[in-house]
C-alpha cells in the first residue's frame, strides 16, 4: 500500500519536466494539477510562464486536461482563459474525477501514453497511481498560502514518508529524498 504514495519521478517545478524524454516514451496526455502545481494560490490570472509552458508542451504534441479538487470557479476561469479542459471538486485521490478527465481527452488514451502532474502526495500521486499511470511529483509552489485540507494532508504526508524511509529505504532514495528535501526549504 505504501508504493501507491511513491512518483515515479520528482522535479523541483513543471519546467524542469523532461516533456520531450516524456514524449519520445509514448506520453500523450498531461492530467495536471492546478493549485501549487502550476500556479500559487495566491495568482488571480494565468502567468506569461504558465502560457508559455502551456503553448510548448503543446506545440511538443501533448494534449493538457487540469484536474483540481479545488471546487473554486477559479479553476474554470484559469482552465478557460488557458483554453484547457479541465474537472473541478475531482476528489482525488478518489478516480472519479481522473475518469472524468479522461472522457474529455480529444481521444481515448492507453494508460502508459497518460501522466499526471501534482505537489501532493496524498492527492495526486496516490490517484494517479491507483490509476497506474505515470506519476509526477512537483514542490509546492508556495506553501505558506495553502488552504486547511492542504495543510492536513501535509501532516499525514509527513507521516506517510517517515515509513516510507522506513519500510523501503531504497525507493525513498531514488523517488522522494530530493523530494523531503526540497520541500524543507
Amino acid at each position: 500500500m505504501l508504493k501507491k504514495f511513491i512518483p515515479d519521478y520528482y522535479y523541483k517545478t513543471i519546467e524542469d519536466i523532461p516533456y520531450t524524454k516524456l514524449y519520445d516514451d509514448g506520453i500523450r496526455l498531461i492530467l495536471t494539477d492546478l493549485d501549487n502545481t502550476l500556479i500559487s494560490y495566491l495568482e488571480k490570472e494565468p502567468t506569461e510562464a504558465l502560457f508559455a509552458w502551456k503553448e510548448k508542451v503543446e506545440k511538443m504534441g501533448f494534449e493538457i486536461i487540469i484536474v483540481s479538487n479545488s471546487r473554486k470557479d477559479r479553476v474554470e476561469h484559469f482552465a478557460k482563459e488557458l483554453g484547457l479542459p479541465f474537472v473541478k471538486f475531482a476528489k482525488k485521490p478518489l478516480l472519479f474525477g481522473m475518469k472524468k478527465a479522461l472522457r474529455l481527452a480529444s481521444k481515448e488514451y492507453k494508460k502508459e501514453e497518460i501522466m499526471e502532474i501534482g505537489d501532493q502526495l496524498m492527492t495526486d500521486v496516490f490517484a494517479s497511481r491507483r490509476m497506474n499511470i505515470l506519476t509526477i511529483l512537483v514542490k509546492a509552489i508556495d506553501k505558506k498560502t495553502e488552504i486547511l485540507p492542504t495543510k492536513i494532508n501535509r501532516k499525514l504526508e509527513h507521516f506517510v514518508l517517515s515509513h516510507i524511509e522506513r519500510r523501503h529505504a531504497r525507493l525513498y532514495q531514488q523517488h522522494l529524498d530530493a523530494y523531503v528535501r526540497d520541500k524543507d526549504e
